[in-house]
């Protein structure tokens, strides 16, 4: 059986993080420095942020859902 091939991608935005775009893109944060960012957007909740870009990771065999992202107030740039 072939290993799966891990694919990255970039997501910015400056709101709480869609926490749920991980399951629905069934991804998750490629460092640690992506797990903490988005940890620590959701402890200055209300507070105006700068657009912080974090790299995630899936196995999944389709593109990330542009879309959806964008729905929760993200894009996807990379």
């Amino acid at each position: 059986m072939p290993s799966a091939i891990i694919k990255q991608f970039v997501v910015e935005g400056a709101t709480d993080f869609p926490f749920a775009m991980l399951t629905a893109d069934e991804c998750w944060p490629a460092r640690a420095a992506d797990a903490a960012a988005i940890a620590g957007s959701q402890l200055d909740a209300g507070a105006a942020t700068p657009p912080r870009k974090i790299i995630l990771a899936t196995v999944a065999k389709y593109a990330p859902n542009r879309q959806c992202w964008i729905a929760a107030g993200w894009r996807v740039i990379d």
